[in-house]
Formats: structure tokens, sequence, C-alpha cells
């Protein structure tokens, strides 16, 4: 029941601007180019979420999209006046209105996104496979989809090499990669790295053995002293 709550509301956070701008579109030209570009921004918060690519800054660009999305639009509308010029009365709707009333409301969502990401800044999280910047000739050959325990995330992902490499070869190009990544030595171990930018300060943490990497996000975020 929560899931899909939060499914349906997550639909909704994204698809305010596409709703927005159809409400005020005039000219085929703008009016694609303006879709375009909602489209790709769309596309980078569904692709975060689904884990298809990762960048730290995902918390600033979740949260960012309204203001981003609504300069898009004003920026849109702004060109469409100076193309036809003021736009007609409408007897029923003020459809300016309407829709700054609706950008500001979503941009109102985009900073309750901030202090929802500070609330949590403490709490485990499962970090993305994503996060491991894999050398030329590694590839994950399996990833358990991770689970969380108490106050405890992780995920183990299971390496593979397309170029013969033997075990000890995949460690010591992981480590490589992830030291010029900017990850650096922690507790127990682990090779440490923000997880997020600003906003998110948690850590990720890799724990590299062989071919084997297990991920892990707790709910400490002090993971490297």
């Amino acid at each position: 029941m929560h899931v899909g709550l939060w499914t349906s509301l997550g639909w909704i956070y994204l698809l305010v601007p596409f709703v927005c701008w159809a409400a005020l579109v005039r000219t085929r030209a703008v009016g694609a180019a303006v879709f375009a570009v909602l489209t790709g921004m769309a596309a980078i918060l569904v692709g975060l979420q689904c884990e298809w690519f990762f960048v730290r800054p995902a918390a600033e660009l979740q949260a960012g999209y309204p203001f981003m999305a609504g300069l898009v639009i004003l920026v849109g509308e702004v060109i469409e006046k100076r193309l036809r010029g003021p736009r007609p009365e409408d007897r029923f709707v003020d459809r300016v209105g309407a829709v700054s009333v609706t950008v500001c409301v979503h941009s109102v969502v985009g900073a309750v996104v901030v202090l929802g990401y500070l609330v949590i800044a403490h709490d485990a999280f499962l970090p993305s496979a994503a996060e491991v910047p894999l050398p030329t000739g590694v590839s994950i050959e399996h990833d358990d989809g991770g689970y969380c325990g108490s106050n405890f995330c992780s995920r183990t992902l299971t390496l593979g090499s397309t170029t013969g490499l033997s075990a000890d070869q995949v460690e010591t190009r992981l480590r490589a990669a992830l030291a010029a990544d900017g990850w650096t030595p922690g507790r127990n171990g682990a090779l440490v790295h923000p997880h997020g930018w600003l906003v998110d300060r948690r850590l990720s943490e890799a724990f590299v053995s062989g071919r084997t990497v297990e991920l892990s996000g707790s709910e400490i975020t002090n993971a490297g002293s």
C-alpha cells in the first residue's frame, strides 16, 4: 500500500511540469523543444531511481527538478510570447496564473525533498552497484540485489573478467580504480566514499576481496573514522 502510494506520488512529481507546459504551449517548434528538455530531465530522475547510472549529486538533482523545470517552462513561455504576442484572454481560467501557482507548489515540494534528505542523512541505505567504478576488462557477473537489516544495508557483487584476469588481478585493478575515483581507506579494511554531495552526506563503504565486493551503507556517517 505504502509502496504504491509513494510510486504514485513520484509519478506526479515527475509529470507536473509536462502538464503545466501542455496547458501553455502555443507553437509546435518551441513546444516540442521544451517537451524534449523536460523529457531529458525526467529521464535523468528515472535513471537514478532505476539505478541505470549513478551520480553523486543525485539528491540535488531530485530536489532541484521543480526549479529547473519551472525555469525551462518560463523560458518557453517568454519565447512563445515573442513569437505569438500576448496570450489571448481566457474567459474561464487564467492559464498562466494557474501554471505559476502549480510551479510554485511543485518547487515547495522540491524544498521538502531537501528536508527529507537531511532527515534520513543518518539512516541506513542500499548503495547502488553503479557507484563502483569498474576498470577495463572487469564486469559485474552477479548482483545479489542487496538487503537491509537493523541499521545496516549491504549488497554483494561478484566480478568477472572479460580479458581472463585472475582474482588477484581483478582486485588489484579494482582497488586502483576506486582510489582514482576518490575512495579512501576506512575502518575494518573498507574503502569509503561520500555517497552524495551537498545534501546527502552519508558514506558508502566497499569491502574488496578477490572477485567479491561488498557494498554497505550504514547509518553511521563517520564510517571512515
